[in-house]
């Protein structure tokens, strides 16, 4: 008997954690809520590894609990290591700033660093009689799926996935035979994304069309998003300036790290070799007295040099703001896109600069999914990390013979 533990992302997108338990009880990612600063449920007995499939905050949020608590060794690929110890820290200051408890310190990220086991994709971890296989999952670099094989059963984990590429990195890998029991996010079950090729050609149109009218134009970015961008706009022939600044910087020197992670290491090369950096408000004052591109965290608008900019700028037609990213509920981002007007501390601006959205989501869309599958047949899939898992998991009973369920969180599920 194999038991799964349902901690956190069931039923809905975010804090994700399950517990295998076995032989040795694998932790699979330990997140956070991000809007809320919610932690998933607390497991009451030993963790003896945490895996992680990526750097993510909803991922990796509160893996320095975990650790403090178990002093488990820490699986994770280079990425995600460097990519965590950055956004564990800046999550530490947000949460200062807007009077949120701190679940763990500075030393705590520190020691779950110390903890690490460098990983990559199609390293066979073993663990005595549990033994994990690490897979591609596209998303970002380093990203990964786990593939748990425990008592007889392979269990698949697949964190975020995506199968098509991107300019960064090349689709999730997953010609996995005989797997018993898939848990699979379903963010994106209701609907497809558009086009990726579409969407950077009119991304581009837009900031071309800005540089050119006179105007600045901010793309305000997750920092993982912000080498994609890159690129897009070199792809194009970007013949303007290009600005980089906030975590962004950080970001996309971490990526370049990692060659062996990226779809085509040359092009983002390539692509930084006329950025230019900011670092400080004399230098993004500077750049704001020129046509120009600014790519910058923060995403969701709400913190970062971004609030800068748009104070700057926000009353002028001719800029624009352009996002490629998911904006959370509850943040300035999505205030924005619903109401027009931005509205951060004692600020609270009706924009005039032209403001557009596009979908550049790193997670699979519909179809997607379903192939995802249909190709691997489990005999069960237990649907999560999605707003309408319980639906998709209906459909899913109805194309395919197989068992899927949407559990909630806290259930226990027996193999």
């Amino acid at each position: 008997m194999v038991r799964i533990h349902c901690l956190g992302g069931f039923r809905e997108v975010g804090r994700n954690a399950v517990l295998i338990e076995g032989p040795k009880n694998v932790m699979l990612d330990y997140g956070v809520k991000v809007e809320t600063n919610s932690p998933p449920k607390p497991f009451n007995g030993k963790v003896d590894a945490l895996f992680i499939t990526h750097g993510h905050l909803d991922h990796i949020g509160l893996a320095p609990v975990i650790h403090r608590k178990h002093k488990c060794p820490v699986y994770l690929t280079g990425p995600a290591y460097d990519l965590s110890g950055l956004l564990l820290r800046d999550s530490l200051k947000i949460a200062k700033l807007k009077g949120m408890a701190q679940k763990y310190t500075p030393a705590d990220v520190i020691n779950l660093h110390k903890a690490e086991k460098r990983i990559h994709h199609g390293d066979k971890i073993s663990l005595g009689k549990v033994k994990v296989d690490v897979w591609d999952a596209g998303h970002m670099p380093g990203a990964c799926m786990f593939v748990v094989n425990v008592n007889g059963k392979k269990i698949l984990y697949t964190g975020d996935f995506k199968l098509e590429d991107t300019r960064l990195v090349t689709g999730a890998r997953y010609d996995i035979k005989k797997i018993d029991v898939v848990m699979m996010e379903t963010t994106y079950s209701s609907r497809d994304h558009p086009p990726r090729e579409e969407v950077e050609k009119n991304l581009f149109k837009d900031v071309k069309e800005t540089i050119g009218a006179g105007g600045i134009a901010l793309l305000p970015s997750f920092a993982i998003r912000a080498p994609e961008l890159l690129m897009v706009l070199d792809h194009f022939g970007a013949d303007f300036p290009i600005y980089l600044d906030g975590m962004a910087k950080d970001a996309t020197a971490i990526f370049m790290k990692y060659p062996e992670f990226l779809k085509d290491p040359a092009a983002l090369k390539a692509a930084t070799e006329n950025v230019i950096p900011l670092y400080s408000m004399e230098e993004r004052n500077n750049a704001l007295k020129e046509p120009c591109a600014i790519v910058t965290t923060g995403g969701c608008i709400e913190g970062g040099p971004i609030v800068h900019y748009i104070k700057k700028l926000y009353a002028q037609a001719e800029n624009s703001l352009i996002f490629t990213g998911f904006q959370i509920p509850g943040t300035a981002g999505r205030y924005l896109a619903d109401t027009g007007r931005f509205v951060h501390g004692t600020m609270d601006l009706k924009l005039k600069m032209k403001t557009v959205h596009y979908d550049m989501s790193a997670h699979a869309g519909r179809t997607e999914l379903i192939k995802f599958v249909q190709k691997l047949n489990p005999k069960k899939v237990i649907c999560m990390h999605g707003d309408y898992c319980e639906k998709f998991a209906t459909e899913l009973n109805s194309r395919f013979d197989l068992k899927a369920i949407a559990p909630k969180r806290g259930d226990v599920i027996k193999i």
